[in-house]
Order: structure tokens, then C-alpha cells, then sequence
């Protein structure tokens, strides 16, 4: 599936909502003739489920209904992208650096970019064996348990390089993801999707602008900001400043996992800085308690009923899914 999101441009220094533009009409145009329709999805998303394309076409981007404006991309070639070699990780001191390995034996590739996707599973500080649902204290289950929840995460730098200048077409130890030392993502289980993308050199020269523009700017010997110029264009108004650029090629993958008992001396642990608290053992009381104050149950001890915090016991407070992920083991 490909997804295209439509937004407006917005005046530094960005700090309000960037508005989504809805309502357009997305297709793909191949120099084929072929025609294949976007739908929309919600919130500026564009969804092509499938498409048969192949790597004898070329394909462009069409985009109209936009205020009575149409857009129109240049024609791209549509790449084949190698396998993945491989996804590995070294554990250093300071923490798992994780790199990809490829190469293209043809040495037609040269231009590569790469995202990610992760998945890591934690807990809460405190394990809760009840739920408190209807007004009601009942066993907490698989289905509703909120001690072990999965966040996840993907990529936000720009993770591309090139062999151009190599005698062979090889990537070796691309560095792509960094975990400080003792930090949640290895609390127990992590899982990393690679996604990589072979790329006309076109593109790969907009990336670099791009990576320039938001990644390195933050000393006096970094390049001044430039204008990015991409290969998207205004029917209507050839003078109007689009910002984007549309490529096409097949996708690679691999996922890896690592347990945090791969990992020598690592530790993470999280505390609750507040006690627990004893809960009142009468129904109207109990009701009061728990819809009112933000507590949650923990456990029953000769029919004391104890609980604590939301944030100490409900994992879905710290941003995840309780959840679990079908891929995750």
C-alpha cells in the first residue's frame, strides 16, 4: 500500500497545527497510460491499496480538487530496491547501535533510503490483578490487563546514503538507530521493521537538501538554509512554491528482535514515588473512590483493597498500546 499526506506549509517557527488538506483527488499515472485512483482516508491521507506497477514505466503523481488547483509531479522511474543483507546490533557502554547491511550485485542501484519502524514492550511500576470497569473490582485478564503495554515509534531523521563514488555497490554498517543505555525501549522486548527504498539520483539529492535544512543547522560551520525545489509543480499557478517530492520503486524489509537479556548489565526499572493507599470497603464508597479520583486497583489482602495512581499502574499512561502486537513474540 502507499500512503501520500497532503498538508499546507505553515510560517516558522511552526508552532501551530499544520493544516491537512482534504477533499482532493489523488491518482497515479503511469507513461503506460495506466490510471490508478487514491482514497481518501481521513485527516489529509491518501490510500493506493495496489497497484501493478512495473520497472519498465515510469509514473508521475496527479493532484486536483485542491481550491480548483491541480498538481502535477514529474515523471519518475520506478526502481527495483535490493534485498536487505541484514539488520544487525552492537552493544556498546553507551548503549545498542543498530545498522543495516545491503549491496546491489548489478550496481545499478547507488541511492539508498531507509525508515523504521519500532516496537518495544514495558510495564507499569505497579502489577494490578484487578480491573475497575462498571463500577465494579473484577479480575483483571489478557483482554483487559494494563500492566504490559507496546509503544511504538518510527523513524523522523532522513536515512539515506550512496555508493555512487564506490567501485562497488555496497552499504556496509549504515547506522540507523541509537538506544541510550538503560533506557525503556530494551526494558524486555524490542522490535525494529527496516523498510529500505532504492532511489533515482534525483531524489536522493532532494533528501540530502532536506537532511541539510532540518538536521544541520545548529552550528556556524553547518550550510545556510536553502529553498527546497521539488519535483511537484502547480498546474494552476506554475509560480506557487511546492514543497515535496514523489518517487516510486519496490520496497524491502526485515524485522528484528532483541530481549534485554541479549544485553549485558542492562537495566531498567521504574518505581512508583507514591504509596499505595488503602481503598474504603463499602460499595458507595468504593464507587466514589475510584470514578473520582484517578485510582486504580492493585490487589486484595484479607479483604483489604489497596490501589494507587493511574500513572503507577495503568501502562497506557506512558503513551503505548495495552495491546499486543501480532508480530511481537
Amino acid at each position: 500500500p502507499t500512503y501520500f499526506k497532503l498538508s499546507r506549509t505553515i510560517p516558522l517557527p511552526g508552532d501551530s497545527a499544520i493544516p491537512v488538506v482534504t477533499g482532493a483527488q489523488l491518482q497515479l499515472e503511469g507513461s503506460d497510460n495506466s490510471v490508478y485512483p487514491f482514497t481518501e482516508t481521513g485527516k489529509g491521507s491518501y490510500l493506493l491499496t495496489s497497484a501493478s506497477l512495473n520497472t519498465t514505466t515510469k509514473y508521475r503523481l496527479r493532484i486536483s480538487n485542491v481550491n480548483n488547483e491541480t498538481y502535477l509531479s514529474d515523471y519518475v522511474p520506478y526502481k527495483a530496491t535490493p534485498p536487505i543483507d541484514s539488520v544487525n546490533w552492537i552493544s556498546t557502554p553507551p548503549g545498542v547501535n543498530i545498522y543495516v547491511n545491503t549491496h546491489d550485485p548489478t550496481g545499478n542501484t547507488r541511492y539508498y533510503q531507509w525508515t523504521y519502524n519500532e516496537t518495544w514492550e514495558y510495564t507499569s511500576a505497579e502489577q494490578s490483578g484487578f480491573v475497575w470497569e462498571n463500577d465494579s473490582l473484577i479480575l483483571a485478564t489478557a483482554s483487559n490487563q494494563y500492566y504490559y503495554c507496546y509503544h511504538n515509534d518510527s523513524s523522523s531523521l532522513v536515512l539515506i546514503n550512496t555508493t555512487a563514488k564506490l567501485a562497488e555497490d555496497v552499504v556496509y554498517r549504515q547506522p540507523l538507530i541509537f538506544i541510550p543505555v538503560n533506557t525503556q525501549a530494551l526494558a524486555i522486548e524490542y522490535s525494529v521493521l527496516v523498510s529500505q527504498f532504492a532511489l533515482a539520483d534525483s531524489a536522493y539529492n532532494y533528501l540530502t537538501l532536506l537532511r541539510s535544512n532540518t538536521e544541520q543547522l545548529g552550528s556556524v560551520f553547518d550550510p545556510l538554509p536553502s529553498q527546497l525545489t521539488g519535483n511537484l509543480h502547480c498546474l494552476t499557478h506554475p509560480n506557487e512554491i511546492v514543497v515535496g517530492y514523489v518517487s516510486a520503486g519496490t520496497l524491502q524489509q526485515e524485522r528484528i528482535f532483541i530481549n534485554y537479556r541479549q544485553l549485558p548489565n542492562w537495566q531498567y526499572y521504574i518505581e512508583c514515588p507514591i504509596k499505595d493507599t488503602t481503598v474504603p470497603d463499602d460499595e458507595a464508597s468504593m464507587i466514589s473512590f475510584f470514578d473520582g479520583q484517578g485510582y486504580l486497583p492493585i490487589y486484595l489482602n484479607r479483604g483489604i483493597l489497596t490501589a494507587n495512581f493511574k500513572s503507577c499502574v495503568d501502562c497506557r499512561t506512558q503513551g503505548g498500546s495495552s495491546t499486543k502486537p501480532s508480530f511481537m513474540p
